[in-house]
């Protein structure tokens, strides 16, 4: 809206009354452009595109969604830079309560010096009104449901290579919110590097660089975060232990440390049970600080299983990985 047009409007349509009366308008017609920006600036509320907000990997859910130093397919959503460690391939399904669904798929590739990740996530969800922030307000539309059929996705495309000890990846990626037809895409990028320290991998990464998203004349601002993890795996006595912990600073200000722990068990050669249990301090007021997974390895396949209260419902993600 042109603000300097309307204070004009609204002088020209006031009739030419004594000094009193004038001072008065002039004090009215101040007041209405001091809060007409700040209106405007209210439609720009919540996250979005939403996806960009959810878990991307079974497993990483229960480490408390802490993932940036952890090698897996998944690395194309978490930290570019893990890429080239453990190529493979990973896909995932998850449903909160009973009105939005979640899935994920990632494969990567070594070449040679360099590493390369393909992967996209996408949401089928209910919006409570075609616009922001009711499409995407902080993660509660995922359960609230509502009368406007949406989805958001994102496609992503990973490049990871070696240099001076550090791995360094850089992902580009085009996500979008799409609701009752309507629909609208932002290009980002995410950077990443990594490295071993000590018996772990510390890895670091800023993710969801780019301009905002806007949709059905309203905008929401991107969900850049900046995380620092480290990770670690070895044997314990009988058993296979791993750690994970992230500190996360989103947009805003948001501090959310997370981290969890993995126990396993293999009773024969090629065959392993694991579980896990993560803690975090949610980025999104609907998620809960507590969150648990499972696996299972038979060879060179993984059958992952996450599980997060979602707004006070469950949410089950059930995973499949193969290396």
């Amino acid at each position: 809206m042109d603000f300097t047009r309307a204070r004009s409007s609204i002088a020209a349509a006031l009739p030419a009354p004594d000094y009193r009366y004038r001072m008065r308008a002039r004090r009215v017609v101040f007041a209405v452009s001091l809060l007409a920006p700040i209106t405007a600036a209210a439609q720009a509320s919540g996250f979005g595109p939403i996806v960009l907000q959810l878990p991307a990997s079974t497993r990483a859910i229960g480490f408390g969604n802490a993932y940036v130093g952890v090698r897996d397919p998944e690395a194309v959503f978490y930290n570019p830079a893990q890429l080239g460690v453990r190529p493979g391939v990973a896909m995932s399904v998850e449903r909160y309560g009973s009105s939005a669904t979640a899935g994920a798929v990632a494969t990567t590739y070594v070449f040679g010096r360099f590493g390369f990740g393909f992967g996209a996530q996408f949401l089928d969800y209910d919006a409570q009104a075609p616009r922001y922030p009711e499409a995407a307000p902080n993660g509660e539309a995922l359960v609230g449901g509502g009368p406007f059929p949406a989805s958001s996705l994102v496609a992503a495309t990973s490049l990871e290579m070696a240099f001076k000890g550090i791995r360094w990846g850089i992902t580009g990626k085009f996500a979008e919110d799409r609701v009752q037809g309507a629909r609208d895409g932002v290009l980002l990028a995410d950077v990443g590097a990594a490295r071993e320290i000590g018996l772990g991998t510390a890895g670091v990464t800023v993710q969801n660089l780019g301009t905002s998203a806007h949709f059905a004349g309203t905008s929401a601002a991107l969900p850049t975060r900046a995380t620092l993890g480290y990770a670690i795996a070895g044997p314990v006595g009988p058993l296979d232990a791993a750690l994970s912990g992230a500190l996360s600073v989103r947009r805003g200000g948001r501090v959310s440390p997370a981290g969890g722990v993995e126990v396993g068990y293999v009773p024969i050669e090629g065959v392993v049970f694991a579980g896990r249990v993560g803690g975090r301090l949610p980025e999104k007021d609907a998620e809960s600080p507590l969150t648990l997974g499972a696996t299972f390895t038979f060879d060179r396949l993984s059958i992952d299983y996450g599980f997060e209260p979602y707004q006070g419902r469950d949410a089950h993600r059930i995973g499949l990985r193969i290396r």
